[in-house]
């Protein structure tokens, strides 16, 4: 004989459905992808920048901040604290450029590079730095969007964010190897 098996009533109420469960969850997986398609959007231009096996970063800037990972790499955790080739013939503290996106990229390159990182390892992770500090920027506008707006204001402001063109999206693109891109993450 066959026996059917049925929920009761009370087993239907208690189980969720699929609208309910996407309602609560939908934030697990849309944020993760707003994150994902900033950084391919990013990404895009990655190859152009390589010519004969060489890097060529984008700016004048970007390759201060070469030098500066290079000392911060072979010093860490120390950052260079004056530098003589800027603000010639007198030289500059170095404070006032971006030394915490320096230490961050450096410590990126010596954790990639299982502490010992090829002058390689250092320019190219220096080259995709503001491409994954541009798309992890949806993190905090989510949470703001959330804390104004609710779940669906956070998920519509990253959005919003990844689809914006502009100053942030230039300064974010891979490359562009500067500080400016860092600023709006930790703001």
């Amino acid at each position: 004989s066959i026996s059917f098996v049925t929920m009761s009533e009370s087993q239907r109420d208690s189980s969720p459905s699929v609208v309910s469960l996407l309602q609560t969850h939908y934030p697990k997986a849309a944020l993760p992808a707003v994150v994902m398609v900033m950084l391919w959007i990013r990404l895009q231009a990655y190859d152009s920048f390589f010519q004969n096996g060489e890097v060529y970063l984008s700016g004048n800037d970007a390759w201060y901040h070469l030098r500066q990972i290079n000392y911060t790499i072979r010093n860490w955790p120390l950052t260079m604290p004056y530098d003589p080739w800027t603000g010639f013939p007198y030289g500059t503290l170095s404070g006032q450029f971006g030394t915490l996106y320096d230490q961050l990229v450096a410590t990126a390159a010596l954790t990639v590079g299982l502490g010992d990182p090829s002058q390689a390892l250092i320019t190219q992770t220096l080259l995709v730095a503001p491409a994954v500090f541009g798309s992890l920027a949806a993190l905090p506008t989510y949470a703001i969007g959330k804390r104004l707006g609710g779940r669906f204001g956070g998920i519509f402001a990253a959005i919003i964010l990844m689809l914006l063109p502009g100053t942030f999206l230039r300064r974010g693109l891979v490359g562009f190897a500067d500080h400016n891109v860092v600023e709006p993450l930790f703001m």
